[in-house]
């Protein structure tokens, strides 16, 4: 097996926007423009973060930071400004959830971790009172069960997505556009991809990301070889990838 190193390029556009910093905005349709959003978990790393892209690309927006913690939901109104506002909300209490779903057109579910959670309480609340879903689950079995309950959103007529984070959900996409410049620059259709992360320093993570790493640590690691499903040691399999200019060889493990 001869493995392939691509680079895939972006735009000239996207070069350029990023050299400038500047963020292209997105003009929705005049009935969503000023949907309401419930980002649960949105005054944390991710969710904040969430929040934040939102209000930059839609400023149309209304958002609502959802979390337990009134002092930090004060700090990110602040920061996202007029359009926006906090809500307590514990995804554990089924009617606090609900209630906070009610009023809103749309909920992106942050509030991880999703690994070891036995249901699917945002989702079901949010079939219940026909509120469409997304959330940033990087855990396979909870993505199972919520996958499990599509006949129930197809029937409360609502759009519901799950994995829409950054793994698998962007390095899904990433994989897709691997696969497309390989056949459409290289000439060669790739048998498989193998995919190698680092992370310098903790990158500002929060909490929820810190215990999702641990968890994961304690977890076996699902990998599938030719169609077969495998599971092996987390923390294992170790390869000394390069990583290319300003990072240089790292070693790297399953996770």
């Amino acid at each position: 097996m001869k493995w392939l190193p691509l680079k895939v390029f972006a735009s000239s556009k996207v070069r350029s926007q990023q050299r400038s910093n500047v963020v292209e905005r997105v003009q929705l349709p005049e009935k969503t423009c000023n949907s309401r959003v419930l980002v649960l978990g949105g005054t944390g790393r991710v969710g904040g973060s969430t929040a934040v892209a939102l209000s930059n690309i839609c400023p149309d927006l209304r958002i609502v930071v959802a979390g337990r913690n009134r002092e930090k939901g004060a700090a990110m109104v602040a920061k996202l400004g007029v359009n926006s506002s906090f809500a307590q909300v514990d995804i554990d209490d089924v009617k606090s959830l609900e209630t906070a779903l009610e009023d809103v057109d749309i909920v992106v579910h942050t509030a991880g971790p999703f690994q070891q959670t036995e249901g699917c309480s945002v989702l079901e609340a949010a079939i219940k009172t026909k509120t469409a879903y997304v959330d940033v689950c990087d855990d396979t079995n909870y993505a199972w069960r919520a996958k499990s309950l599509m006949s129930r959103a197809v029937a409360a007529n609502i759009p519901a997505i799950t994995t829409g984070g950054i793994y698998p959900g962007v390095s899904n996409v990433m994989a897709a556009e691997l696969v497309r410049a390989a056949e459409s620059e290289a000439k060669v259709k790739p048998e498989r991809l193998r995919f190698s992360y680092y992370t310098a320093g903790t990158g500002g993570a929060g909490p929820t990301i810190l215990s999702t790493s641990f968890l994961l640590l304690g977890e076996e690691v699902v990998a599938y070889s030719k169609g077969e499903r495998l599971k092996l040691k987390p923390y294992s399999g170790m390869l000394n990838i390069d990583f290319g200019k300003g990072i240089g060889k790292r070693d790297v493990y399953l996770l």
